[in-house]
């Protein structure tokens, strides 16, 4: 697992922080397919919105990579047609792979997930894992610049 030291505004999970990945997790179990590219990478995300509801999405592995999408743009997809506009938080977990003896586990937002986020609500929390356990963090802070 890759884990990244917390900024220094990181805050352990409450409720409500581990809740989401259990939303993020439940998705991303309920969409995983062993058969499908055998078992391809899956990783399932949940955002929570400032109102307190909360969307899924899952990442979609395809043939030629670049045409993947990450599970986080389809949770803000799902919020946005909603009619969402405000973020509170967000989380993403991997399923394990069908040869693994592992986990689910809490995975970080990759960077321009994070970039994303931050364009729809840059006070939104990201939740990440650390030698400590998973954090939360605005997504502003695990960005190390923004241009614009």
């Amino acid at each position: 697992m890759d884990v990244q030291p917390p900024p220094s505004d990181a805050e352990l999970l409450t409720d409500p922080g581990q809740r989401l990945v259990e939303h993020a997790r439940e998705a991303t179990e309920t969409a995983f397919d062993p058969e499908h590219f055998h078992g391809a990478h899956m990783v399932g995300a949940a955002v929570r919105t400032t109102d307190g509801d909360v969307f899924t999405g899952v990442s979609q592995p395809a043939g030629v990579g670049r045409a993947s999408v990450c599970a986080e743009p389809s949770a803000l997809s799902a919020a946005r047609i909603a009619g969402a506009d405000g973020f509170a938080a967000s989380a993403a977990v991997r399923h394990p792979l069908p040869d693994e003896d592992r986990e689910f586990e809490v995975v970080s937002a990759c960077g321009v997930c994070r970039e994303l986020l931050c364009d729809y609500d840059e006070s939104c929390a990201v939740i990440f894992p650390t030698t400590d356990g998973p954090r939360k963090a605005p997504v502003e802070s695990l960005l190390p610049t923004r241009h614009w």
